[in-house]
């Protein structure tokens, strides 16, 4: 898309979620987690838990109320939910969650849009975040609009991958949805006051060129998220936040040569393309 930066709609609604509503900066993940579905459903690929973990959050007149605006707001949308693989295996969360929302409302699915690497962000704090960044392919309808799904808003960052991909292909990001926040509150575009503030603390050229030495959103400040934009301003210095992504690199790669199976998805973290094509042909 020409002259696309990646830069948030300040209209951008938050995340629309379903656990804990009433205190969005509570520990709503910690009630997820404790779902005897939870573990099977978000570590052991089972369809059937996702689908009664889903459902026994959802079913209330509140959260289907919820469901009924998307549709009302959005209802020519596609839902595209984060297709991530996990340490110990895909996620099914996401894909149930979808499911749900596209059987109460009737908006339409794109299973085809998929995360093509694995970076593993369950338990890890904000600067693995930053330091390992999903990234996406599959086909995007330009002109339509989406709705991007996962199961928990922590920093952010799988939304924000997602967004770009869908975005620079034409299409337009409307609306995030999670099953739970992750602790950050629900606001997923960054907050003009926190941008200012990181300007001022490190100025724009110094910012954009933090942001470029790790590859994130071309080095445009905008287009972070609103908990990794605190994430910045919070930190001591970007020398610090720097040590921190790079340690989070380093511990990332080390756990996995240390002896786990699974111990190239960091240094070649591209999923083979024969699984792509079979996730892509037996998504369920």
């Amino acid at each position: 898309m020409n002259g696309y930066d990646g830069s948030w709609n300040p209209d951008f609604p938050p995340v629309m979620h379903f656990v804990d509503l009433d205190n969005c900066h509570a520990k709503p993940w910690t009630i997820l987690e404790e779902h005897p579905d939870y573990d099977l459903a978000k570590n052991h690929e089972d369809r059937l838990a996702a689908l009664s973990l889903v459902h026994s959050f959802l079913n209330t007149q509140e959260n289907h109320a919820q469901m009924q605006l998307l549709k009302q707001k959005y209802p020519d949308a596609i839902i595209v939910p984060v297709h991530a693989i996990e340490a110990k295996g895909k996620n099914r969360i996401p894909g149930a969650l979808a499911e749900y929302i596209s059987k109460c409302t009737d908006i339409e699915i794109n299973d085809n849009i998929i995360q093509t690497n694995r970076v593993h962000h369950t338990g890890k704090d904000e600067w693995h975040r930053f330091a390992f960044r999903p990234s996406f392919n599959g086909e995007v309808n330009a002109g339509r609009n989406y709705i991007v799904v996962d199961d928990v808003f922590s920093n952010g960052g799988s939304f924000n991958e997602l967004r770009l991909f869908i975005e620079k292909n034409g299409g337009k990001v409307v609306h995030a949805v999670a099953l739970s926040l992750g602790g950050h509150g629900n606001e997923i575009s960054p907050n003009l006051e926190i941008i200012k503030e990181l300007v001022d603390k490190y100025g724009t050229d110094t910012l954009s060129l933090f942001l470029q030495e790790f590859n994130l959103y071309g080095g445009n400040y905008k287009a972070l998220t609103n908990p990794e934009a605190f994430a910045l301003r919070r930190a001591p210095s970007l020398d610090e936040a720097r040590s921190r992504i790079l340690a989070a690199r380093q511990a990332g790669r080390s756990y996995l040569v240390s002896g786990s199976s699974r111990k190239n998805e960091y240094q070649n973290p591209q999923i083979d393309p024969v699984e792509l094509h079979h996730r892509r042909k037996f998504r369920w």
